[in-house]
């Protein structure tokens, strides 16, 4: 698995990125995003760089991160509108087709405009292809054609007007989805709905914001990156190109030193430190936790001209996975390695210490029982005298 691995298959979830932000020719629109009419679909960018943020001029709403967000009308009830104009849908050129058979992971924010008569319950999501989107005659109506699969609980009526509240849900793909659609697919009668401004009455209807909007495999592996050495002072990458919805489904943790997440990101730079640091990231992709680990080599730390990276290839740990046993096998290269004072320890994926003892070595290998420690991901650390040696294992039975 490379980095390169769609993630996020929505193109520009965030909307910070826009044709045009500068005077006098601002363009009001994100790119890879419009409405399903071809020309914006009852929908507006709210941004900093329009100066309509926080004042997008149906009330006051900040970003739910950064700069921007897509503000338009889910809801809008006759005689309030026109029959032929009171829906807007937001359309997505997506980075991909979806795979077939595969399950992806949905999520989208909202808040209800102050101005907002109503708070509704009806936010969709629809993935279909390019030519299952009707864009001359049903750009504006309500596309009951349509079947979302994602949608809010009828239920969980949105009537929040300061927070944002999360859309969310899983669908397996057919393998022809290239677009996303994101809307109110029910009729008026059938939209659930209840009163939240009576000072805006007699109209009948529900201004949305929206932001940070993700498709996301939910098989999705970890991604921490290859081992990488470095220069101590200098800075280093780890992990995946930060993108909306991945960055927070990413806690980092650095396993050498503390089990406090440092960061929440898909990818993060980092100063390497003055010795050896095993870094972890924790991906929660719709409740599939998956994990997996980097090493930062310190490689200006060395003994008698002996790097810690010509020290590593010392040592082969196999089998890896393991299952009760995990061997520590020592290659004689140089004869000045001590191997009387050499400690492992065991790190779970939280930074705990599992386990700590000597390797003590017979015919130049160790053996390390681990029949005790439950499936999953640790770190070994060695301990020699050029420095901390650390190697990913895997406990499965």
């Amino acid at each position: 698995m490379h980095y390169s691995q769609i993630a996020n298959y929505i193109n520009n979830g965030g909307f910070e990125d826009k044709y045009n932000c500068s005077w006098p020719n601002a363009d009001y629109k994100a790119k890879y995003w419009r409405g399903l009419d071809s020309i914006n679909g009852g929908f507006g960018l709210a941004s900093i760089c329009y100066s309509n943020v926080p004042y997008n001029g149906f009330g006051f709403q900040f970003p739910k991160e950064k700069t921007t967000y897509q503000l338009g009308s889910f809801f809008c009830q006759p005689p309030s509108c026109s029959p032929t104009l009171n829906r807007g849908f937001l359309r997505n050129r997506m980075k991909g087709t979806l795979i077939a058979g595969k399950v992806y992971c949905v999520k989208y924010y909202v808040c209800i405009s102050d101005l907002s008569s109503y708070g509704i319950s009806n936010f969709g999501a629809y993935f279909g292809a390019n030519s299952s989107l009707d864009t001359i005659t049903k750009g504006n109506i309500p596309i009951t054609y349509l079947t979302p699969q994602v949608e809010n609980l009828t239920t969980n009526i949105i009537t929040d007007t300061l927070n944002w509240s999360m859309i969310t849900g899983t669908f397996v793909a057919n393998g022809t989805e290239n677009n996303c659609v994101l809307g109110n697919f029910k009729s008026d009668a059938a939209t659930t709905k209840t009163l939240i401004n009576a000072s805006s009455l007699p109209s009948i209807f529900t201004d949305v914001c929206i932001d940070n909007v993700s498709c996301i495999p939910i098989d999705l592996p970890a991604y921490a990156g290859p081992d990488v050495f470095g220069i101590p002072g200098n800075t280093v990458y780890l992990g995946r190109p930060q993108d909306v919805g991945i960055d927070e489904a990413c806690l980092w943790y650095n396993l050498t030193n503390t089990t406090t997440p440092i960061a929440n990101a898909a990818g993060i730079t980092l100063t390497v430190a003055a010795i050896t640091q095993t870094y972890l990231v924790k991906q929660d992709i719709c409740g599939n936790i998956k994990y997996d680990t980097v090493v930062v080599y310190a490689s200006a730390v060395s003994i008698n001209n002996v790097t810690l990276s010509e020290a590593e290839a010392w040592f082969k740990v196999f089998p890896n996975p393991a299952n009760e046993i995990l061997n520590v096998e020592l290659k004689m290269i140089n004869e000045e390695l001590s191997i009387q004072n050499l400690l492992f320890i065991i790190y779970n994926s939280l930074g705990q210490v599992i386990k700590k003892e000597k390797l003590e070595f017979k015919n130049n290998t160790a053996t390390i029982t681990t029949k005790e420690l439950p499936n999953g991901v640790y770190t070994l650390q060695i301990k020699t005298e050029y420095g901390t040696l650390n190697k990913k294992i895997v406990i499965e039975r």
